[in-house]
């Protein structure tokens, strides 16, 4: 679900899984990162700050994982596209949509768990609890 969308990049919220709530992907439509212009640059700079401050406020986030993580689209067989993994990090227990959540492992790579079925951090939102998240999240996303 598109969170945001601005000249170059698109936020997208991930409704599939929400294991760190509040988590995006910003996508563009460049194939490289040495491709993207310096316009590019700034307005993914812009749009990764607004993140950082929507999720502070919504949700009390600590800190956040951003990440650049293209492998898949050449596994995959897919045209590949720079996109952001924007993850956010909370030290503390946090009540959300009614559930509390914690973050299993705050403070490691939000990627070290994710191939361990035993260890991974589960996403304990419904579909429905997701789209609240979503509702949040949109309600508070200003870019001037």
């Amino acid at each position: 679900m598109d969170l945001y969308k601005e000249k170059y990049f698109t936020v997208v919220f991930e409704d599939w899984c929400q294991e760190f709530p509040g988590s995006c992907i910003i996508s563009g439509t460049k194939e490289r990162l040495s491709d993207m212009t310096s316009e590019e640059w700034i307005e993914l700079g812009i749009l990764e700050k607004e993140l950082e401050r929507v999720c502070k406020k919504v949700f009390n986030s600590t800190m956040y994982n951003f990440a650049c993580l293209m492998n898949n689209a050449y596994r995959d067989e897919e045209k590949p596209h720079v996109h952001f993994w924007f993850v956010p990090r909370y030290e503390k227990e946090i009540s959300i949509v009614g559930k509390k959540y914690k973050d299993k492992h705050f403070g490691y790579n939000f990627w070290k768990w994710s191939n361990s079925k035993f260890r991974s951090q589960k996403d304990i939102f419904t579909k429905e609890e997701r789209l609240k998240i979503y509702e949040m999240m949109k309600k508070e996303f200003i870019i001037e």
